[in-house]
């Protein structure tokens, strides 16, 4: 591996897999009957450090259809602005988040698409590789319902202070989301959308709210497992 391919593996995994790969050869120099389980070890290492240095390169038909989707996904979000009147539309989908060093995994969240009303500020370059603790409430709510309606921000001060803060930063009184769902049910994402102090009370009733949100969330879940697919 040269050493440029090194440097952009010790970027992507940190230095602690790439300790623990050192310490592995270390140890195998040391002891030339290693055992079986330490040379597993180090294969899984070495192979991490080989797959983020040499990511795949999206082809020209991949590309082209991520392009479409996009569109497609902004342009859902510019409807439920004009037709629900919230502050923000946004989705947001989880994503490979790494290992730790037992080897267990863990899912990261990022915005990947936004669309604001007039005045409002976008979050989408902050909201990137987020921890799903970060807005566990409303994570768990997603899981077991298959939606978070929070009406009034306060009710859940006491529930959950990192999703109360997450959204009182950014003016958030009212926030409604719908999980987004892979073809075997798996919460991948969510539509979200947020109400402000300023336009909370012009907010269209709730039935309406579920069932433009149902409605969209259905048409990009299938857009996202089309290109799963």
């Amino acid at each position: 591996m040269e050493w440029l391919d090194l440097a952009k593996a010790i970027a992507e995994l940190g230095i602690l897999v790439i300790i623990a790969a050192v310490f592995l050869v270390i140890m195998m120099k040391q002891n030339k009957d290693a055992s079986e389980k330490s040379q597993e070890l180090f294969d899984f290492a070495m192979g991490k450090l080989k797959e983020q240095s040499n990511p795949h390169v999206l082809t020209e038909e991949e590309d082209s259809l991520a392009n479409r989707i996009d569109k497609s996904i902004n342009s859902y979000l510019q409807s439920i602005v004009h037709e629900l009147g919230p502050n923000r539309a946004v989705v947001a989908r989880y994503h490979n988040g790494g290992r730790d060093m037992s080897g267990i995994s863990f899912l990261k969240l990022s915005i990947t698409n936004e669309q604001v009303s007039e005045d409002t500020i976008p979050i989408i370059g902050d909201f990137q590789a987020q921890f799903r603790s970060v807005a566990s409430y409303i994570c768990d709510e997603l899981e077991d319902k298959g939606y978070c309606y929070i009406d009034d921000l306060e009710t859940i001060k006491n529930k959950d202070s990192g999703t109360y803060e997450l959204l009182k930063l950014r003016d958030g009184q009212s926030c409604y989301a719908r999980a987004l769902k892979s073809r075997s049910g798996y919460v991948i994402g969510a539509i979200m959308v947020t109400y402000t102090s300023k336009n909370k009370n012009e907010r269209p009733d709730i039935e309406k709210i579920d069932r433009v949100l149902c409605k969209k969330a259905n048409e990009i879940s299938a857009l996202l497992n089309f290109k799963e697919g």
